[in-house]
């Protein structure tokens, strides 16, 4: 989180950043509308359970009770309908300073119905009760609130004041008591609003970690293997009986290395391996590894392909093409060397520390000897793979060779994704 964009101003609690004020008041607008619709429905049920106690200790208000009912409980209705609107939530602190103002007067219409006697008494509570709802209930921000707390204050002992409702020995006590219960109201509603400003700062840091190991474990493993290595924690095993695995070399890297600053030479192969890393997104691969100078895929795992073999015989066509406009961009002579095997192959993820998803079997060991058995710039496949691409690509035949640690082998040269004209893979 940056500092800058997170500090506040302490007077009038506004972040910094517009964007940041912005993502807090609309996430303090939902978190409010539970609350706000409780007290509404807290509202509407106390004016049903008051109204018989009004009319015995006001009889003349008898024949005005009904409609008196019928507006607030239509008013609250209303308010409450219109929680569940877009523009509630846009403009929430407006419309519920909008809905203190209009209570406001609701209070004062309320004592003006009582007798001078009544008001000092009853008026008095009902508006404390007011108050505690704009500081406490109705989740308005500090300047909000205290616009409100104020201005109806300000209202009620105006009319009062004005109508002659208020007894003169009555005014200073009513004024302090309120002037009172606002300041402490302030008081507490500023609180709030810090400690939720710090809480919503914090959380976002939280959010932003997490989001930051998130694209640190996709970087090191498959999103269908972290998210299951997230919700279990052991140890991950999948077998597949068809995945084609891709194995890449720099050819000469090591004369190579010996003319290039290390880092010169790591920029080298950061440029390289990233437009593998690229070109492997593009063609559904999931690259294993990098070891110095070679670089490791596979199609087929953990996302299972029908079209494995094809999937791996397009990016290593694209692995070629790209380090040939690396080397024509930087001068180096660069040549890649390509092996292809396809067959089952068990992946997983093992260990507890630095654990990594790995490929293991037989067909990684071959694909590993067809790189290393192969010829600079080109892409050296077993028959196994040349049978899953004869008619889409064409293939030049080795003839049998002795393949280290596997015998004689048959073998294929991949030339390019053009179908041959018997649609057969070369003898």
């Amino acid at each position: 989180m940056n500092a800058d964009a997170a500090c506040m101003n302490r007077l009038t609690l506004r972040f910094a950043d517009a964007n940041l004020e912005a993502s807090f008041a609309e996430e303090q607008a939902r978190k409010s509308l539970r609350p706000i619709r409780i007290a509404l429905l807290f509202a509407g049920a106390l004016f049903l359970v008051l109204s018989p106690g009004l009319v015995k200790l006001a009889p003349y208000v008898r024949e005005e009770m009904p409609r008196m009912l019928a507006v607030a409980l239509t008013t609250i209705g209303i308010c409450y309908a219109f929680t569940y609107t877009q523009i509630f939530l846009r403009r929430h602190q407006w419309v519920m300073l909008a809905l203190v103002c209009v209570m406001s007067i609701g209070m004062i219409r309320i004592a003006a119905e009582y007798s001078p006697q009544m008001l000092v008494a009853s008026g008095f509570f009902f508006m404390v009760l007011h108050l505690f709802s704009i500081y406490g209930v109705f989740r308005l921000r500090f300047p909000a609130a205290v616009a409100g707390g104020w201005i109806g204050m300000g209202m009620y002992l105006g009319f009062l004041s004005v109508a002659g409702l208020l007894p003169e020995s009555a005014l200073p006590r009513h004024t302090g008591a309120l002037v009172i219960a606002n300041l402490l109201g302030m008081l507490i509603c500023y609180q709030m609003d810090l400690a939720l400003r710090r809480a919503f700062l914090a959380m976002r840091e939280v959010v932003e970690e997490r989001e930051r190991s998130e694209r640190l474990l996709l970087n090191i493993l498959p999103a269908p293997i972290a998210e299951r290595l997230k919700a279990s924690g052991d140890s991950i095993a999948e077998h597949s009986d068809g995945v084609t695995v891709l194995f890449a070399d720099i050819v000469g890297f090591t004369p190579l290395s010996a003319s290039k600053t290390p880092q010169a030479l790591v920029e080298l192969l950061n440029r390289i391996f990233s437009e593998f890393d690229a070109l492997a997104d593009a063609h559904g691969l999931e690259k294993i590894k990098t070891i110095g100078d070679a670089y490791m895929a596979v199609a087929g795992l953990p996302e299972p392909w029908a079209d494995h073999a094809p999937r791996a015989a397009r990016m290593a066509l694209a692995m070629l093409d790209a380090t040939a406009r690396v080397a024509a961009t930087t001068g180096e002579k660069l040549a890649l060397r390509i092996g292809l095997h396809s067959g089952p192959a068990v992946a997983g993820v093992i260990g507890r520390r630095k654990f990594t998803y790995d490929l293991w079997g037989d067909t990684v060991n071959t694909a590993s000897r067809m790189e290393s058995h192969g010829v600079p710039g080109a892409i050296h496949c077993t028959e196994a793979t040349a049978l899953l691409l004869q008619g889409a690509f064409q293939l030049q035949a080795r003839g049998a060779m002795e393949i280290k640690g596997k015998g004689e082998m048959r073998t294929f040269l991949l030339l390019s994704p053009e179908r041959v004209p018997d649609g057969r893979a070369g003898n």
